[in-house]
């Protein structure tokens, strides 16, 4: 009576014609008819038959790691003593296939299994795989397991190929701002924009403006981890709409800008391209296009691709750089500067934090004579100046409104002509139907690029929003001069640190020699807090509605 592991695969789980349980009662009924004892059995559901035995998740506990590996004897020892390989004589499977689909794979299970004292037997086919005509059957068996596999790869990969270009959702992972909906027709799945709920469209929305308005990628980041219930990960939006329990998975700048780089969010789909470069392998992301060379859509985008645009330019622009929204860095980066021109940094001091000119990191002379100044000596005098002139004046949230403007268009289409230039020349376009079918596409294509060139175009714009809340308002809502600094630049305040006390009193206002065009002065001290002259108006406008009300 020998000892039998009884192995059980199946690809799909839907899969009814060789369902585990049928697998399970025909090994088990050849064992008690060969008087065998089945001691354990492998099951591997949802596991493709082109994986490795010893890589599959049950059927390798029971295997060496270490099976057509060259290693040395002692690892080969290792391995084997950590496998459970001296618990069974015989591995009985239905069918060959239940093995495995690849020819290698199976003859190198056998040639492990032969050094090793173990039989290999299957059921339905009947061979005696430890003879040599039983070895050449399996050999032709597995060659046309082998096939079979590969032609169902070529029928999923038509499906595939078929479904995205209907605008059908394949499944796998759901991009971030989109769920899966059901088809009005019920013919499978789409993805729409995920507006309810779990709100990722909107979440995505909002970073991409704050990234527009001059946000990093880290503050945005601080910003998702806040309430994480409001803003979930990709992983736990798909968790909570799945209706189970999100992981808890915290944003970081890296995944922050990982959405925004895809094209994903316009409705597009990529796909990983192995190329070789100056004799090197690399990976490289490109766009599906369809038959006329452009992008495919396979959903409604979530942003127009100028906003995308402009979001992507500014990750670049943020990249391997210090921010005022990094925490430890200056809170007033890019609102102090010296006379000199130089912004002013915020740097550890006897007693307290000072701000210096920034030649003093080049150990050059401030050409203006600079002196530093305590931080919060800087910091109260811009705060008292800027809530003074603009503390009842109305937040206005500026937001983005793209152009129309088909340059980004035209280059696909020239992307797409440079690709199919370069499939010619290749040869795929040999044939005398090739050499058609490529005069088609190449003619579809200039025609498109000479309608996009005749197209007008429109400039981008800002458009300010009001938010019907007051600066003093939203300053009591701010806890540190982090958030602080976040505003005062985004309403372009800019803070002139000089050597000496600027002459005149405190509420003097008046136009700035520095930009007498563009800004409003307020001397504290020896600052000069300097206010876009926008805001005069807008106080004009405030105290005007005030009296008619």
């Amino acid at each position: 009576m020998a000892r039998v592991l009884g192995v059980v695969r199946l690809s799909r789980v839907s899969d009814e014609t060789t369902s585990p349980e049928r697998q399970r009662r025909s090994v088990q009924r050849w064992a008690d008819q060969e008087g065998h004892l089945v001691v354990g059995w492998v099951e591997d559901i949802d596991v493709s038959g082109a994986l490795e035995p010893w890589k599959r998740p049950e059927f390798g506990k029971w295997l060496p790691s270490t099976i057509g590996k060259e290693v040395s004897a002692i690892e080969h020892r290792i391995a084997l003593e950590e496998s459970r390989a001296d618990e069974y004589d015989i591995i009985c499977a239905l069918k060959i296939d239940r093995l495995s689909r690849r020819v290698l794979h199976v003859h190198t299970l056998l040639e492990w299994c032969d050094r090793n004292g173990k039989e290999v037997t299957t059921v339905e086919e009947g061979i005696n795989l430890n003879t040599q005509i039983g070895k050449l059957l399996l050999s032709l068996i597995t060659s046309f397991a082998e096939g079979e596999l590969e032609a169902i790869r070529a029928r999923a990969k038509s499906s595939y190929n078929h479904l995205v270009k209907e605008g059908r959702w394949r499944g796998g992972r759901t991009p971030y701002g989109y769920r899966e909906e059901k088809q009005e027709t019920g013919d499978g799945w789409k993805l729409v924009p995920d507006d309810y709920g779990t709100d990722t469209a909107g979440t995505l929305r909002e970073i991409v403006r704050r990234l527009i308005a001059g946000e990093s990628a880290n503050s945005i980041a601080q910003w998702l981890n806040e309430d994480p219930s409001k803003t979930p990960t990709s992983l736990d939006a798909q968790l909570i709409r799945n209706g189970k329990p999100p992981k808890g998975s915290r944003w970081t700048a890296a995944n922050t800008a990982k959405v925004v780089r895809s094209r994903c969010v316009l409705g597009q789909m990529e796909f990983t391209e192995e190329v070789v470069v100056d004799g090197k392998k690399t990976t490289l992301r490109r766009v599906v296009r369809g038959n006329d060379g452009r992008p495919l859509q396979r959903a409604e985008p979530l942003i127009a691709e100028k906003a995308w645009a402009l979001a992507n330019e500014r990750l670049d622009e943020n990249t391997s750089k210090r921010s005022g929204n990094s925490k430890g860095g200056s809170p007033l980066l890019q609102v102090a500067f010296c006379t000199c021109g130089e912004p002013a940094y915020r740097s550890p001091g006897r007693n307290w934090p000072y701000y210096r000119c920034a030649s003093r990191t080049t150990h050059k002379l401030c050409p203006a004579g600079s002196k530093g100044i305590a931080a919060h000596t800087l910091e109260d005098a811009v705060e008292q100046a800027f809530l003074l002139v603009a503390g009842e004046v109305e937040m206005v949230r500026k937001v983005f409104r793209p152009g129309v403007d088909y340059t980004r268009d035209i280059e696909e289409v020239n992307r797409a002509l440079s690709d199919l230039r370069e499939d010619r020349e290749a040869g795929l376009y040999a044939s005398d139907l090739g050499k058609q079918e490529y005069r088609e596409a190449y003619k579809r294509l200039d025609a498109r690029r000479e309608l996009l060139i005749a197209q007008p175009t429109r400039p981008d714009t800002w458009e300010g929003i009001p938010t019907g809340e007051t600066y003093r308002a939203r300053w009591r809502t701010l806890s540190s001069w982090y958030e602080k600094g976040k505003e005062l630049r985004a309403a372009g305040v800019r803070a002139v640190i000089h050597a000496e006390p600027i002459p005149g009193t405190p509420a003097a206002q008046r136009r700035s020699a520095h930009d007498s065009d563009r800004f409003w002065q307020h001397p504290v001290g020896r600052v000069q807090v300097l206010i876009p002259m926008d805001f005069k108006q807008r106080l004009l406008n405030t105290a005007a509605a005030h009296s008619q009300s």
